[in-house]
């Protein structure tokens, strides 16, 4: 866990944007990076665990309620993109704690992955509306697709969590939307690299 010791070490970073930045300008220590780990760990456990329980509710009651191709196929894809969003909020987790911002690779990784998704919306679209079994089937593919496209656009694109509730209109409107921690980590490797050129 941080101590106070921690502090020393982080003033003598070099990251200047994202979740360490934003510490290090506050002045706040060791416990202000405390709980952000903490956080980190939630947002991280609280995404996957998500996908994990709709893929047993779907596994469960899909018979029941004659769920076929096009529900699973809008499930697939937002399950894919909650563990997608918890594995984001992991490794940054284990960054903070290990004092650094996330490497080269990582960065690669999601935006090929946000590349990915873009390819799968479109297919997975096309198979919700030319594969759906009966009206249930078409309802719940895409309600699940318009979830994953929500969680797309929080993850890749913009905040659009805002307050301890998740969603504060009052808080957004006072803010306004920003885009989001994932968006802004892989511009920000895409123009260092720019640069380094």
């Amino acid at each position: 866990m941080f101590n106070r010791t921690s502090v020393p070490v982080f003033l003598c970073m070099k990251e200047k944007t994202g979740i360490l930045g934003r510490m290090l300008r506050s002045g706040k220590g060791w416990k202000t990076m405390r709980e952000q780990a903490k956080r980190l760990l939630h947002l991280g456990t609280g995404e996957l665990a998500a996908g994990l329980v709709l893929a047993f509710l779907f596994s469960t009651l899909g018979n029941r309620w004659s769920l076929g191709l096009a529900s699973a196929c809008g499930l697939v894809f937002l399950v894919f993109l909650l563990m997608q969003g918890g594995m984001y909020w992991l490794i940054r987790y284990k960054d903070l704690k290990r004092k650094k911002s996330p490497g080269k690779k990582t960065v690669q990784v999601f935006a090929g992955l946000r590349n990915i998704n873009l390819l799968l919306a479109a297919t997975v679209w096309i198979g919700i509306i030319g594969f759906f079994e009966n009206s249930a089937d078409l309802i719940f593919g895409i309600l699940l697709y318009l979830f994953a496209v929500i969680e797309y656009i929080n993850y890749y694109e913009f905040r659009l969590s805002y307050g301890a509730s998740g969603f504060n209109l009052f808080e957004l409107r006072n803010q306004g939307l920003k885009r989001s921690s994932l968006h802004r980590l892989i511009r920000n490797k895409k123009r260092k690299r720019r640069r380094s050129r």
